[in-house]
């Protein structure tokens, strides 16, 4: 924990002291048409039904029924739910970031994970991942073999860039919580299908993980213990603006579990699918 906030004091330091002139990140330069204001608070919720499947043997799915984003975008420094971060370049078409950003996996064990309210994914801005509100973890829960599961948080460099209508994302990242001490590379690019009034946007990327981060997350001691994992997904969103604050929105996103997870004696599923339709509301 007292890493953590080593990382978000570090972070907020180099916002104020940095001479880098730097605009408004995330959804200006990623996959969504829709910008914020920088320096203004940008909140909406999504309501609606949807589920994540849980590779985890004996886990049940993760409901999915309020989807809340929050986001600030400073000149310098922003925040996307979970993950601040300081914009140290920014061109016409590519702009690098300092990030940190939570382990993802943890999602699967624990229900109490804060991911479980705000959880942006292996990529948010590129749109892997989405953001739920689940009820807390039932009694009798499955005991899973092996150490506990904490929260851990990845921080390093991530690259923003365009390409006529595609976007993209590269980011490299290394445990600095000091529970693994692994790496992972989130990539993904994205392209519209429509851009009229409705939108329907498709993307495509990959997470690589290091032996230490899935063995963290998926081995078992004494009895098994993976190497690195490649895992591929593809994605496909729909929106349509209905009002001001009011827009139908609808997603579903799969991916795929490298070998290394899969073989896992705790792991039953080859992949993971997150499926959504509901309303967004801009609350400001």
């Amino acid at each position: 924990m007292h890493s953590t906030l080593r990382i978000f004091v570090l972070l907020l330091v180099v916002a104020t002291s940095s001479p880098l002139v730097a605009g408004a990140q995330g959804k200006c330069t990623a996959v969504s048409a829709d910008c914020v204001a920088v320096g203004e608070w940008d909140l909406s919720i999504a309501l609606g039904a949807g589920v994540r499947t849980n590779p985890i043997a004996d886990r049940s799915d993760i409901p999915l029924f309020a989807i809340p984003q929050l986001s600030y975008y400073g000149k310098r420094f922003f925040i996307d739910s979970l993950e601040p971060g300081v914009t140290l370049f920014e061109g016409d078409a590519n702009t690098v970031n300092l990030i940190a950003a939570p382990g993802y996996d943890r999602v699967f064990f624990s229900r109490g994970d804060l991911q479980n309210v705000f959880v942006s994914g292996p990529l948010s801005s590129i749109g892997t991942g989405t953001v739920v509100l689940v009820p807390p973890q039932t009694e009798g829960a499955v005991e899973i073999p092996g150490h506990r599961r904490h929260t851990t948080y990845l921080a390093g460099p991530e690259w923003l860039f365009s390409f006529g209508r595609f976007a993209g994302q590269l980011t490299a990242l290394r445990e600095v919580t000091g529970r693994h001490d692994g790496y992972e590379v989130r990539s993904g690019v994205s392209y519209p299908l429509i851009r009229t009034e409705n939108s329907l946007v498709a993307n495509a990327g990959f997470t690589w993980k290091s032996a230490e981060t899935v063995d963290y997350y998926y081995g078992v001691k004494q009895l098994y213990r993976p190497d690195s994992a490649f895992n591929p997904f593809l994605k496909i969103g729909y929106s349509r603006q209905l009002s001001e604050r009011w827009t139908l929105t609808a997603f579903v996103h799969y991916e795929h579990l490298d070998d290394q997870i899969t073989d896992s004696p705790i792991v039953s599923k080859h992949s993971v699918v997150t499926a959504f339709a509901g309303f967004n509301f801009k609350v400001f």
